[in-house]
């Protein structure tokens, strides 16, 4: 069966045109009919249609354990909204979405059925939201400025087609590659419970809404692991992880190249293992590098309590989200540093940014560059299209989550770049911690490479001749905000890294190589402890 579409939509198969012709009857059916008498029709609808595959291989010690490969398999969703832009039926401010189970190919009528089944629920759900949401209003009165705000923010046509580009499963070749890279751990006899695995998503999610808003765009991934544990003589258990995000499986590195990671991570582990512990209480200035300085600033400025505008849920109807958005126009970091969101940047120094993306999922097209925090100042923040008090504006940060089990959005950056003015070269960071910890009369100080509970990699350094000695089991304090507002030095090299935000969304991040801040206590840990199993692991007899 072939539909031409209505409208300006330009689609680039007879696939794509089914599926929107479908939503877009649909729609508009539900958009001029549907409503129970005396009771108001939906003033904003649209529907999502996500079509994706998924693959997976894992193996241990050179053997398969699960191979699979599913189908194409399809995934909708519906969001209908009662009332107008200044007062909607959605009174948590999260959306209101319904799912339902989509035909993998292109089916028009069925597509059209199911749509009408979702959009029935969702339209009596969203009558029950709005009188929960008019009592709730009612118990607990908004103050003026909160009236003012309008619940959301209208978004104009739009059609944006962006094409998926070739994801090549090759299932023969990565099976010979996972049975290559877990025998690795034949080798090394003190590692146990391991696994080499690699799976992946390729997506692409279709949109249509009652604004005119149509577009189609692909959202895809391939992570690669590897994972193993080790117990301590006095029988702790350490576990750790490597792994590689990229877009494609034709992206993933060289299998020599995973080799040598793969051999290179199961030694560090071994050494992790056999390391002396933190013997006492430090507290001195820290030197920060690669893994631990990304965490510092994803764990302070991406996670729910960062960069992104919340709207408060009406009559306490849900936890509100602690946010920054009370801080916009005072300092929040080191004036050296700025803080960039791009949408549309692909690559930097050479690394792919899978953070990159052309239009939100609300139809909404963002600013390919945005200055978050100028100079330590905290100057906006990102957010979708239901406003808030310090953010009445869509960023166009509205993000799908990468899940074949539905089809929703949250708030969510790009690629967020940690800009340093002035930074030291990489090659003195060390050196300024030595010279710190002198100043303060101490003969160590420590650099933290990774944060990571008992497998972080901790290294305290001689301050005479700054010699290293890896130590385990230290309690590193938290480095929240107040922590970087002045810092001791930061380094001028800049590390990129990708990786899933929240296990939801690809996001990418620029960031300063290392960062040296004063005043940092560790502690000596007490991991708990695990009874020997009764004979040792078979690679041990």
């Amino acid at each position: 069966m072939f539909f031409l579409l209505l409208g300006p939509v330009v689609a680039q198969s007879e696939q794509d045109q089914v599926i929107f012709k479908a939503m877009q009857d649909e729609l508009q059916r539900n958009k001029e009919n549907l409503a129970l008498p005396g009771m108001d029709k939906p003033f904003y609808l649209s529907y999502s249609l996500g079509r994706y595959r998924q693959f997976e291989v894992s193996g241990v010690l050179g053997a398969i354990t699960s191979s699979m490969e599913l189908p194409w398999m399809g995934i909708g969703s519906s969001q209908l909204l009662l009332g107008n832009y200044d007062n909607t039926s959605d009174s948590r401010y999260i959306g209101q979405f319904l799912k339902i189970g989509m035909p993998a190919e292109a089916d028009y009528d069925m597509i059209r059925q199911n749509y009408w089944l979702v959009t029935d629920a969702a339209y009596k759900w969203a009558l029950q939201e709005s009188a929960a949401k008019e009592a709730a209003l009612k118990a607990n009165p908004q103050t003026p400025e909160e009236a003012a705000l309008p619940d959301l923010v209208k978004a104009e046509p739009i059609t944006k087609i962006v094409e998926s580009k070739p994801y090549d499963i090759n299932m023969k070749e990565w099976e010979n590659a996972i049975r290559e890279l877990s025998a690795i751990f034949k080798g090394y006899k003190d590692i146990y419970n391991s696994s080499v695995g690699i799976s992946g998503l390729d997506m692409e999610v279709y949109k249509q809404t009652s604004e005119g808003v149509t577009m189609k765009q692909p959202v895809s991934y391939v992570n690669f692991y590897a994972q193993g544990f080790v117990n301590t003589a006095d029988g702790v258990k350490i576990g750790d992880v490597y792994s590689v995000l990229v877009a494609r499986p034709q992206d993933m590195p060289s299998l020599e190249e995973l080799k040598k990671n793969v051999k290179a991570f199961a030694e560090n582990l071994i050494k992790l293992k056999d390391a002396p512990e933190v013997e006492e209480f430090y507290s001195g200035p820290v030197l920060f590098e690669d893994g631990a300085s990304s965490a510092i600033f994803t764990n302070n400025l991406l996670n729910q309590g960062g960069l992104f505008a919340y709207r408060k849920p009406e009559g306490g109807r849900g936890g509100a989200a602690k946010t920054l958005d009370g801080r916009i126009g005072r300092k929040i970091m080191d004036n050296r540093l700025t803080v960039k969101n791009y949408s549309t940047l692909d690559k930097y120094n050479g690394v792919p940014l899978l953070g990159a993306y052309e239009i939100d999922a609300e139809g909404v097209v963002p600013a390919k560059e945005m200055t978050l925090v100028d100079k330590g100042i905290l100057r906006q923040m990102l957010n979708g299209r239901v406003p808030s008090l310090k953010t009445p504006h869509s960023t166009g940060s509205s993000r799908f989550v990468m899940t074949g089990q539905d089809i929703v959005y949250v708030t969510a950056p790009g690629t967020i770049h940690i800009e340093v003015d002035k930074g030291t070269k990489q090659d003195k960071m060390k050196k300024a911690l030595i010279k710190a910890a002198k100043d303060e009369g101490l003969d160590y100080a420590y650099i933290v490479r990774s944060m990571a509970g008992t497998a972080s990699r901790i290294y305290k350094v001689d301050v005479k001749d700054g010699s290293e000695t890896q130590v385990r089991f230290g309690d590193v304090s938290a480095i929240n905000l107040s922590k970087i507002k002045r810092v001791l030095d930061i380094s001028s090299k800049e590390n990129v890294s990708n990786y899933i935000l929240n296990r939801q969304v690809l996001s990418s991040l620029i960031y300063p190589a290392s960062i040296l801040i004063e005043d940092v206590e560790i502690n000596k840990s007490e991991p708990k402890k695990e009874k020997e199993p009764v004979l040792k692991f078979p690679l041990q007899r």
